[in-house]
């Protein structure tokens, strides 16, 4: 017996000293009694005897010394095993983590030391950190995640949520506790679950048997702002190891946005499809390529271009109803550039061999996969006759207004017409649009028509006149706006016959503006004026010549002239060989009195 025990005293001298644990033993005084050798070679002793008589304190830094009191007066106070946790720091930001596994020793009742086990858990602990960092990370994305997650046990019973699973079935944090509260013992569709009643032996063998199943668009019982809640749901069971459902995940998504949104686009495709077959203007839709292909055409288009019967729609071309060949390079370009063409006047042909005028307008489309662009075409024939008959009419009128001046004023006759021609060219040199130039042409012809209220005897005066008739003659422009602001042109030309005096340094008339303030078409006019007036035969004067007329608005570019225009006029004149009819430009030798002001010359 005795051998017994002291083979056993031995074995377990032996587990004490080779352990690789940190193992001591204190009395009731928590003085160090024993201690094995992994403890004394941990804190530098030469042998376990060494700690003897010692308290943490003597051996440990101060704070890590305080808690291992601490621990060791709740272990004998309580007379229970503890856990504790002992870090200490061996430099460099780095640290050893111990788990304490204290044990109170007890004799008649009372503790008389206690005895601990220290175990180095530092790997273990770098890789808890980590694993709760991880978790944080986890618990952040799925608390935030713009899908509803829920997890339920086997039974159904909610076990966790996120904002958006909250947000998504409208229920306040009350309901939810309720919900959470009310344990369920076997699995069953309640009323939250209804709208799933289809799907009922998918959904039970989730819970019961594992695997997922999906719902890719259901509407629930749930309303928002008075529309019903459309939901996708991904059902996933997690296992346990005895391969029986530990846990269900449930994937929400809100796609009610989507399901109405394409509702809506389907009820736009179908009022659109309607809609182009009833209305009666041509739409379709072709490839933006050379030689490109109809894809698709009104019932109004086939008519328009009498395909029906002439031509099989299948095989149309855009070069196929384009009565200019070359005009289909110019549509494909325009839609490349910008992805649109807008109320192009156009001539188009139709399948019979005849053409008529329309407004055509294309735009891509960005959502194909290939280049298409859909078209409008309009038949606008009528409308431009009867354009071409009020341009004629338009023409007429002021014809027969300019020559009610030519009338007044014989020996000025043609001006108005010579000033506009100038005018036009000009205006093209610069680069004027056409429906510019068009209204500068008009207000040209008319400029002087305010000259109706001068009396006849200024006009045709053969000497020179006096200050008040100056005055009086400077009146034309105000006389000829006053005439012209009540027509509705689709021009400012009433502001441009007020303006056709002024000068670039406010020192023309009737309103003495000055360079921006002026429209750019009174600025041509005013050189155009002056370059006719001088270069032709008036009452009070013989002609100056061309040459004396360039001189002087070339004098005055920048002063009393827009230099631009002047330059373009020069180039007319200069490198163009403009020139003014052959009776425009006669001298006469006669002793006639000039006017004492050539600097700015009356028109």
């Amino acid at each position: 017996m005795k051998n017994k025990q002291g083979q056993l005293s031995r074995y377990l001298e032996l587990a004490f000293n080779q352990a690789r644990e940190l193992v001591s033993i204190k009395d009731s005084q928590l003085r160090f009694l024993t201690c094995n050798w992994s403890f004394a070679d941990f804190f530098g002793m030469d042998a376990p005897e060494k700690v003897e008589g010692l308290h943490s304190s003597d051996i440990m830094p101060a704070l890590t010394a305080e808690e291992d009191v601490r621990t060791d007066k709740l272990t004998m106070q309580n007379g229970s095993t503890l856990k504790a946790i002992l870090s200490f720091n061996e430099g460099d930001n780095k640290a050893r983590v111990f788990s304490c596994l204290k044990v109170p020793l007890i004799e008649l009742d009372l503790p008389i030391g206690v005895f601990c086990i220290m175990r180095d858990i530092t790997n273990e602990e770098d890789q808890m950190e980590e694993y709760r960092n991880r978790e944080a990370v986890n618990s952040a994305i799925i608390r935030n995640a713009p899908v509803g997650i829920s997890v339920r046990d086997s039974v159904g019973n909610l076990l966790s949520y996120n904002k958006a699973w909250q947000r998504i079935w409208g229920n306040s944090d009350e309901n939810i506790k309720v919900d959470m509260n009310k344990k369920r013992t076997e699995l069953q569709l309640d009323d939250s679950d209804s709208y799933l009643s289809g799907f009922k032996d998918r959904l039970v063998g989730v819970y019961s048997s594992g695997g997922e199943f999906f719902v890719p668009e259901i509407k629930t019982d749930k309303k928002r702002d008075g529309l019903e809640v459309w939901v996708s749901q991904h059902f996933y069971a997690i296992m346990n190891p005895d391969n029986t459902v530990q846990r269900v995940v449930v994937l929400t998504v809100d796609i009610s946005d989507q399901v109405y949104s394409r509702k809506a686009l389907k009820t736009t495709q179908q009022n659109y499809k309607k809609l182009s077959e009833t209305i009666p203007v041509g739409v379709f839709r072709s490839e933006i390529r050379e030689n490109g292909l109809i894809l698709s055409m009104n019932p109004a288009f086939k008519r328009m271009f009498v395909i029906a019967g002439s031509k099989n729609d299948q095989n149309v071309r855009i070069s196929d109803i384009l009565a200019n060949q070359e005009e289909e390079a110019n549509i494909i370009n325009l839609l490349q550039q910008k992805g649109r063409i807008d109320d192009r006047e156009i001539i188009l042909r139709k399948f019979d061999g005849s053409t008529f005028w329309a407004s055509f307008t294309m735009s891509t489309l960005t959502e194909a996969a290939v280049s298409i662009a859909e078209g409008v075409v309009t038949d606008i024939t009528g409308r431009m006759n009867a354009f071409k008959q009020l341009q004629k009419t338009i023409d007429g009128v002021v014809l027969a207004m300019s020559r009610l001046v030519d009338m007044k004023d014989p020996y000025t006759a043609g001006h108005q017409k010579r000033v506009a021609d100038l005018a036009c060219a000009i205006g093209e040199e610069l680069g004027m649009k056409s429906h510019m130039i068009d209204g500068l042409k008009i207000a040209g012809i008319l400029h002087d028509i305010g000259k109706m209220a001068v009396p006849t005897e200024i006009l045709t005066k053969p000497g020179a006149i006096t200050r008040s008739e100056m005055l009086l003659l400077r009146e034309h422009a105000e006389d000829g706006y006053d005439i012209l602001k009540s027509i509705d042109f689709p021009w400012p030309v009433a502001d441009i016959v007020l303006q056709h005096h002024e000068r670039i340094d406010g020192s023309g008339y009737p309103l003495g503006i000055k360079g921006p303030e002026i429209r750019l078409e009174a600025k041509i006019l005013a050189v155009a004026d002056v370059v006719e007036a001088m270069a032709t035969m008036r009452p009070y004067r013989a002609s100056l010549g061309l040459h004396e007329a360039l001189q002087t608005i070339t004098a005055g570019a920048g002063i009393y002239f827009d230099r631009q225009v002047v330059e373009a006029c020069m180039r007319l004149f200069m490198e163009k060989n403009y020139q003014l009819s052959e009776e425009d430009s006669l001298s006469f030798n006669n002793s006639i009195n000039l006017s004492t002001d050539s600097s700015v010359p009356l028109t």
